[in-house]
């Protein structure tokens, strides 16, 4: 059984595609020693990164929602349960920065602006249905000028 040493860290930026080089990726024995572990490394950390985006929006939902939550304590434990899971992706993503690996950290940047566009789109589409609806429902419940349709 042919066992290689992988690295963690690189001595500066570089590509770790050739046969001869071997990461490790977050964890002991994940270790990216051909094209194929390669590719699914730079796939999974470019989901990692819109995945923090997701959970950034998830939780500015629950912070907007908390107006109409009756279970305060409830509405507060699934806000720190999002919280503490984004904290961890972002030290796995500060840590994957620190492995020098070209691929990874560009993999991270698109990520990271993809999902910021996607989830602020998203959320600003939101707002903007929200503003809307109450907008139109401050004019159509008011007795002098409801309209018959």
């Amino acid at each position: 059984m042919d066992m290689k040493m992988c690295m963690v860290m690189q001595n500066g930026f570089q590509f770790a595609t050739g046969e001869d080089r071997c990461i490790v990726f977050l964890f002991k024995g994940w270790n990216v020693d051909n094209h194929t572990k390669y590719a699914f490394m730079i796939i999974g950390t470019f989901c990692m990164a819109l995945l923090n985006g997701g959970l950034a929006f998830i939780r500015h939902f629950l912070v907007n929602k908390s107006q109409t939550n009756s279970s305060p304590l409830t509405y507060q434990a699934y806000l720190a349960l999002v919280y503490g899971v984004q904290i961890v992706l972002a030290y796995w993503m500060m840590l994957l920065v620190m492995t020098y690996e070209t691929g990874v950290f560009l993999a991270l940047v698109f990520g990271l602006t993809i999902g910021y566009f996607i989830f602020t789109l998203l959320e600003s589409k939101t707002r903007l249905a929200t503003v809307n609806s109450t907008y139109q429902n401050q004019f159509n419940n008011t007795p002098c000028c409801q309209t018959t349709s």
